[in-house]
């Protein structure tokens, strides 16, 4: 039996812990792993996790995706659960096998990858926790309680080992390692804990039906495969037309940023089982949702936006070291990047998603590939990773243009955008001036990164709520009824 939806309160309140965690635990590697396996340790282990993500996406398909909608619309029907995880498992595990035979053939043939072969054998174990981890089950029924408790698990464990095992820069072999536990490792006990939620009675393999799911998982599939080119083909090419440190200085920026986006898009991951129910059992509430949700994805974008745009050399200098220094233009180029995504996410997996429209995000991610590749064959020769950050840029740009101009009509109609979009534009300029205000006091880095954080993020927060703006407003409300609950 599935367990008894929990409150999206709840489960966001989960996801909030895990990503806090997840921020913290981060901060706290990052220097660490940067200063001890260096630029090219970095760049040899993103170079091919660069790979194997390839690999992973081509050997997935759309299913991921595809599984967390389809488990949510039968999480109440046993029988039909159970049918679809051993249908999707099926067609995952022939996948994967094939995957592997092919991984393996590419290693024998291509020569440059000789010298990482043994990195690339061991990465590669996230293809089949990834492919057989069945987390889009897990996802689809909202069991966020067991998600939190297997992540803490499994990140305090891979804590414990990083600094264990990886203590200079021929460490990086093992570094590989645990990052693949920290990141797929917990998938090892959603295959045992799966048995609590399907049943084999009354199954047999004439009552499966695998075609039904062709041509949904390969329409989401072109879309993922369509994302990851521009966003993994920056590493492959700079690592390929660069060497490693190409890659290792890129990452160091890239990471940064993506790490900041993560929290962003897991609220979506977490709202997208709700959201998929209620788009066809409670369209107004729907509504409702996505209203909220983009506001909330948009007050946290913009600062961290300030942040990187103005902190740039002392994250660089905090985070990786003076060898990371040409990583400070990287990381202000790659900036707008986490308010672009947010919106893309938002449009793509929120919006269009949940109503069946993914063949409009299909299209745009296809568009933004295209772009991609053209773009990083001529900029990244030239310019490298600052050439890199600018195709990624425009890539994300490229897509969310294209999206709302494929659905305007229905967007329109929505008002998703309005004048709060002008308040956090407001605030962000305040932000922004109050951080430069600071600059002057010439505190360290570290210190730097600290006061400005603090006081700009307050200002942008206090900002918003003098213009107003209802989604602070909101938020304020309610702190002040808890608080009167207290008393």
């Amino acid at each position: 039996m599935v367990k008894q939806q929990k409150s999206v309160r709840f489960n966001f309140f989960l996801n909030a812990s895990r990503v806090v965690f997840g921020i913290l635990i981060g901060f706290f590697t990052m220097p660490y792993v940067n200063r001890t396996i260096g630029v090219d340790g970095l760049g040899k282990v993103e170079y091919v996790n660069s790979i194997i993500t390839y690999f992973i996406l081509f050997s997935g398909l759309g299913i991921p995706m595809y599984g967390i909608r389809e488990t949510a619309n039968k999480r109440n029907n046993v029988e039909a659960r159970s049918k679809l995880v051993i249908e999707l498992l099926s067609i995952l595990t022939v996948t994967t096998i094939v995957s592997y035979l092919i991984m393996f053939f590419v290693v024998l043939k291509i020569p440059s990858l000789e010298s990482l072969k043994n990195l690339i054998v061991l990465t590669s174990s996230m293809i089949f926790l990834t492919n057989l981890g069945v987390e889009w089950f897990y996802q689809g029924i909202e069991d966020q309680l067991y998600i939190t408790a297997r992540y803490f698990f499994v990140r305090i464990l891979a804590l414990i080992l990083l600094f264990v095992f990886v203590t200079s820069k021929d460490d990086y072999l093992y570094y590989s390692v645990i990052m693949v536990l920290s990141s797929v490792g917990g998938n090892l006990f959603n295959l045992i804990n799966l048995k609590k939620y399907i049943s084999f009675k009354d199954i047999t393999f004439e009552s499966l039906d695998f075609k039904q799911h062709l041509k949904p998982i390969f329409t989401i599939f072109i879309a993922s495969i369509s994302i990851s080119i521009y966003v993994q083909l920056d590493n492959l090419m700079l690592g390929a037309l660069n060497g490693s440190k190409s890659v290792g200085y890129y990452a160091m920026a890239n990471k940064l940023i993506r790490f900041v986006i993560v929290p962003i898009t897991t609220l979506g991951t977490v709202l997208l089982p709700r959201l998929s129910f209620l788009v066809k059992n409670d369209k107004q509430q729907y509504f409702i949702y996505i209203k909220k949700v983009l506001n909330y994805f948009l007050i946290l974008s913009f600062p961290f936006v300030v942040l990187f745009l103005m902190l740039a050399k002392d994250f660089t200098l905090v985070i990786g070291g003076q060898e990371f220094l040409p990583s400070v233009l990287t990381m202000q180029i790659l900036s707008p990047i986490i308010i672009i995504v947010s919106f893309a996410y938002f449009l793509g997996y929120l919006v269009l998603y949940p109503q069946g429209k993914e063949y409009i995000y299909t299209t745009a991610v296809i568009l933004s590939a295209s772009l991609s590749i053209i773009f990083n064959f001529y900029l990244i020769p030239k310019f490298g990773y600052n050439g890199a950050a600018v195709v990624a840029v425009l890539s994300e740009l490229v897509g969310v243009i294209v999206m709302v101009f494929l659905y305007y009509k229905e967007l329109s109609y929505l008002k998703l955008l309005n004048k709060s979009l002008v308040y956090f534009i407001a605030s962000s300029v305040i932000m922004g001036a109050v951080i430069f205000v600071i600059s002057f006091f010439n505190f360290i880095s570290i210190l730097n990164l600290i006061v400005s954080s603090v006081i700009g993020g307050f200002s942008f927060f206090l900002s918003l709520y003098f213009f107003k703006e209802i989604t602070i407003l909101g938020i304020v409300d309610e702190m002040k009824s808890k608080l009167r609950i207290f008393r």
